[in-house]
């Protein structure tokens, strides 16, 4: 539930930065910026966490 809520955060945050950017507000604009680099971020943690990465299973490697 929480990657998916980040997800959106990061897709919404990405439509303000990029074809809404002449219409969005200043403060609009860095704080959607802020969301996309904290959501990317959770996003790889999250990738990270979830057991895919070959390298923990194997302590040798």
């Amino acid at each position: 539930m929480l990657m998916w809520g980040t997800v959106v955060a990061f897709l919404f945050s990405l439509l303000a930065v990029g074809p809404l950017r002449e219409s969005s507000p200043s403060w609009l604009l860095s704080g959607a910026e802020l969301v996309a680099v904290i959501s990317l971020f959770a996003l790889v943690c999250f990738l990270e966490s979830s057991g895919g990465n070959t390298d923990r299973s194997n302590p040798a490697a």
